[in-house]
């Protein structure tokens, strides 16, 4: 089998820059969440539906919590979310996603590793015999 090294060694990079990414992403979500209150001195009540479907009023509610999540959408705000325990779960959901992606491309760089090292040994064997 004749293989284009300077192809996988691109891809290589690659997943170099996707585990760089997904470890940024991590960081992103480990930096939380924050409390916010609803303003009282608006004339209209405003609303939005959190992860869980539940509906939160702003002249009902004092608080909600924001997460900042900028590789979802770069321009928003923040996901909103009605209660400490939905961020939690929505925060986990997000992580786990990203350690799974995370361990596939630690493996399919380990699966390259071990081409170029068998390379390596051919090289050397042929090397050898000259």
């Amino acid at each position: 089998m004749d293989l284009d090294y300077s192809l996988m060694m691109g891809l290589d990079y690659n997943l170099m820059m996707d585990l760089t990414d997904i470890e940024l992403k991590l960081g992103e979500l480990e930096a939380g969440y924050k409390k916010k209150y609803f303003r009282k001195d608006t004339k209209r009540a405003w609303s939005f539906k959190c992860h869980c479907d539940e509906k939160v009023v702003s002249n009902i509610t004092d608080e909600y919590f924001i997460v900042s999540i900028t590789w979802k959408d770069p321009n928003a705000s923040g996901y909103r979310f009605c209660s400490k325990e939905c961020v939690d779960i929505y925060i986990i959901e997000q992580r786990n996603e990203l350690l799974v992606e995370r361990e596939r491309i630690i493996e399919e760089r380990r699966k390259m590793r071990e081409v170029y090292e068998e390379a390596e040994r051919k090289f050397i064997a042929l090397k050898e015999k000259s």
